[in-house]
């Protein structure tokens, strides 16, 4: 889902300032809740002396994260982090080898101390074995094509049987977040495993990257979830008019969010001749995010009394931002919220969920919350419910999920999903709970966010041959 909690997303320069010379290179590891994650600062100091900064998180392979904002005053360092909505705050001690500070993200503050990274320190990287690797026995096109409404440019890869057959074909929607066509996180490729797996089998699949993505044009950070549906409606256009593609058999594929475009689609368009819905959310957002908070918070190792006491924090400053106008007002009020629950909540509790400890802890938090929550996509997407859409779906329906999964609860979702399908007369669908898998199907231990990326396998066999299965018969 978006925003989803703890995914963080040379030249030796020196700096002066106070009495010591400090190496731009730093290396810690952020300890969120017992999730630890290695994470690597760049610090430059440009020709004008103002300061410039980047992140790395080797585990996940994400080399390069742009600070929007670095300020180094005395001995204070300050960054933010826009594209992935953190930030960091630390104090260079005099002797200027060590950085203690914090790391702020989705409403959260944990521990973040920084010594200088040695010239050659080796990074932990983990492989991902099931990432396919050409040459492949089947024909893989990428390829541009223009949407007819939107206009847009669309980066994709078409794979297909090398055979002069028609083909079912599948079309993979991605989950949240600006995703590239594989859908890649933490070093795993999913949509081209299951491209893969797919093809062999004797389907045609259609990956494409995400509006602003990769090959594809627009703006990702101005679009709704309605808008990525759109984007899936150009694809299906598109897939029509290949000579390889059997027209009456085109269907969705779509996770985690795309479980929520591809019923979108679906509803309205009665060329859709199936769906298969992977982690796909089954009752309303609000309630959805307010469970998911709970359950990260929980893997994160937050008491439940803690937990307790900032879900309903959580839900008002929802419910209240997204109806909002203007950012400048949802700020207001998300202060005026947070001051109030501040006031009145044990302060052992405050500290344990959000890290506040004093007014400037709560001006940034609320301000950070009321900037998140007053973006298009999260106005759009918290307020909508998957119900009234999935009673509208005709066509078969496979819904999947893991019982370990901390985004989408899978007990909530999948029974959501059943009742709006069968209230809906849909007697045409299957659902299915994996035991012990995670939001990305896979076997989890911890079954935190942070382990996605620790996981050698991308997405287990038995989920790939559910899948396989189904779609055959």
């Amino acid at each position: 889902m978006k925003k989803i909690l703890f995914l963080f997303l040379s030249i030796i320069l020196f700096i002066t300032g106070f009495s010591q010379v400090i190496v731009s290179n730093w290396i810690g590891i952020l300890n969120a809740g017992g999730q630890k994650i290695e994470l690597r600062l760049h610090l430059i100091q440009n020709t004008d002396k103002s300061y410039s900064s980047n992140w790395d998180v080797p585990a996940q392979k994400a080399m390069g994260i742009a600070s929007s904002k670095t300020q180094l005053e005395s001995n204070q360092l300050t960054i933010e982090i826009k594209m992935i909505g953190a930030s960091y705050t630390g104090k260079i001690n005099a002797e200027g080898n060590s950085i203690e500070g914090s790391w702020g993200q989705s409403g959260m503050s944990f521990p973040l101390n920084l010594s200088p990274l040695q010239e050659g320190q080796a990074a932990t990287i983990i492989s991902k074995p099931q990432t396919p690797k050409p040459p492949f026995i089947y024909a893989s096109e990428n390829m541009i094509y223009k949407g007819i409404q939107t206009k847009l440019d669309y980066g994709a890869t078409l794979t297909y049987p090398k055979d002069n057959a028609k083909h079912a074909l599948v079309i993979l929607i991605t989950g949240s977040g600006r995703q590239d066509r594989d859908e890649t996180i933490f070093d795993h490729k999913p949509f081209a495993v299951i491209a893969d797996y797919l093809t062999k089998k004797g389907f045609a699949v259609l990956r494409v990257d995400d509006r602003g993505a990769g090959k594809s044009s627009g703006d990702f950070s101005k679009s709704t979830t309605a808008d990525f549906a759109l984007d899936v409606e150009e694809h299906i256009h598109y897939a029509k008019t290949l000579a390889m593609i059997d027209t009456t058999r085109i269907g969705l594929l779509g996770h985690s969010e795309g479980g929520l475009i591809a019923p979108m689609v679906a509803a309205r368009n009665k060329s859709v001749a199936f769906i298969v819905l992977m982690a796909g959310p089954g009752i309303e957002i609000n309630e959805l995010m307010a469970v998911q908070n709970e359950m990260v918070l929980k893997a994160a190792g937050i008491s439940q009394q803690a937990i307790d006491a900032y879900i309903p924090l959580y839900k008002q400053l929802m419910k209240t931002i997204i109806v909002i106008d203007k950012k400048e007002d949802a700020i207001s009020k998300s202060k005026i919220i947070v001051k109030e629950w501040f006031a009145n909540t044990d302060k052992n509790l405050v500290k344990l969920s959000t890290n506040i400890s004093d007014e400037a802890d709560i001006d940034k938090f609320a301000t950070t919350m009321a900037e998140t929550l007053s973006t298009n996509w999260w106005k759009f997407f918290a307020a909508y419910n998957p119900q009234p859409t999935l009673q509208k779906v005709k066509c078969p329906v496979l819904a999947i999920n893991g019982s370990a999964d901390i985004q989408v609860p899978a007990a909530l979702s999948l029974k959501g999903i059943e009742a709006a399908l069968k209230k809906g007369g849909n007697k045409h669908f299957v659902t299915k709970q994996f035991e012990g898998l995670n939001h990305l199907f896979q076997k989890c231990t911890k079954c935190t966010v942070q382990e996605y990326g620790e996981l050698e396998t991308t997405i287990e066999p038995e989920v790939l041959e559910t899948i396989g299965n189904w779609l055959t018969k």
